[in-house]
């Protein structure tokens, strides 16, 4: 592979390395400053749907712009919002609204900085080695996000959150800078566009979609496991109060989670590479689904930390094979509007999942909302094992129109 190429990831994988710093900083903060799982609740709430529309929208830009320029200028944006909460946090006057205002400007800036480094990917690198370089890239920012999400619960109880927003400050300009490195590296299938018309651009892959059953077909039961997932991704503050672990607990399940990622991204990355895509996606999934029930039942820190590895080893189905397989079967001229489209629909409703799971935590505890996210998890697997083709080799999608 072309070093340049290698030196652009190696970059980009540093700025999910504050990313998960920062998650643990904002999300604990706001548990700490209210007491209130519907704290946690509505921060994540706004997130979600700040992503979910910034995906309709990035999807028209990164297919009509260019995808290295937006990853400068955005990461570059990110940085200086990273900055400002550090301020905020070093000086004592770091509030709840602060919060959300940066998980907006997370979803604003980075949801199309992200998309464009997902869509460039597939036109810079081999179909062949697609799967490979996917689960290097997640191995590679999971050995450093496996370190920082453990020490990210003893840096806030040491001395605040700050120093979390500086480092994520840092990583973001970092990541910034990665995108020269290819800058002279003609992609091979993505052309700019003269014009940008984003309505006529959406309407252009809706009807390409009006004809794709199965695309149609993914895209609503992504819809449904968005829904049913997104409680689970905000459990682990929850959980780490009820077993009175703190934010030394919280910081810890989150390196658990990055750790599994991180074996099951070598795993692909390795022997994994030719296992059939659609099946490590769906036995991902089930595997942090049943692991989620059994804490519900047996709530527990030792159980806790098993659930918590399993569930980010079983999310690299999603992560990487199903990432890996989505990627090689969109053509290039859609693949952003689809993957934003797909995202818009599946985060759209991911507040309201994720504000009437917390409401029911506080009112029947987080062992009970754990066995019914954790089912209807498990309900969806089903689902998606029975609509959609299980060899990859059906998934082959129509030509489209030029």
């Amino acid at each position: 592979m072309n070093r340049r190429i290698i030196a652009f990831l190696a970059g980009r994988s540093l700025v999910d390395v504050g990313g998960t710093f920062s998650q643990v900083a904002v999300f604990w903060t706001a548990l700490s400053i209210t007491g209130s799982a519907i704290s946690v609740g509505s921060l994540g709430g706004v997130w979600t749907f700040s992503m979910a529309v910034m995906s309709l929208i990035s999807g028209a830009i990164v297919d009509r712009f260019n995808r290295k320029a937006l990853m400068i200028l955005l990461d570059s944006l990110l940085g200086v919002v990273s900055l400002a909460l550090f301020a905020l946090a070093t000086t004592g006057v770091l509030h709840i609204w602060h919060l959300w205002l940066f998980l907006v400007a997370e979803a604003v800036l980075g949801i199309p900085s992200g998309l464009a480094d997902q869509t460039l990917l597939p036109d810079i690198v081999d179909k062949d080695i697609l799967l490979r370089v996917n689960g290097v890239l997640h191995s590679w920012g999971g050995i450093d996000n496996l370190v920082e999400a453990a020490l990210a619960g003893v840096i806030i109880k040491l001395w605040g959150p700050g120093p979390i927003f500086l480092i994520d400050a840092i990583t973001y300009f970092l990541g910034a800078v990665s995108p020269l490195f290819i800058w002279r590296l003609k992609t091979r299938a993505h052309e700019l566009s003269e014009r940008w018309h984003p309505l006529n651009d959406l309407q252009f892959t809706t009807r390409y979609l009006s004809k794709e059953r199965l695309l149609r077909k993914y895209i609503l039961l992504n819809l449904g496991d968005n829904i049913v997932f997104a409680p689970l991704f905000f459990m682990a503050p929850l959980v780490a109060k009820a077993v009175g672990a703190g934010s030394e607990g919280y910081g810890f399940f989150q390196s658990l989670t990055i750790g599994g990622l991180l074996a099951g991204s070598f795993l692909a990355a390795t022997i994994g590479a030719h296992w059939p895509k659609v099946m490590m996606w769906l036995g991902g999934a089930a595997l942090y689904s049943i692991s989620f029930i059994v804490l519900g039942f047996w709530l527990s820190l030792p159980i806790a930390l098993g659930v918590f590895f399993l569930f980010g080893l079983g999310w690299t189905g999603g992560r990487v094979y199903r990432g890996t397989l989505i990627q090689q079967v969109l053509p290039s001229i859609h693949r952003g509007r689809i993957m934003g489209i797909t995202s818009f629909m599946g985060g759209v409703l991911q507040p309201l999942a994720l504000s009437l799971a917390t409401v029911f935590v506080n009112r029947s505890g987080v062992g009970i909302v754990l066995v019914a996210v954790g089912a209807l998890n498990l309900a969806m697997v089903g689902l998606t094992a029975w609509l959609l083709p299980l060899r990859e080799k059906e998934w082959i999608p129509s030509t489209p129109e030029a």
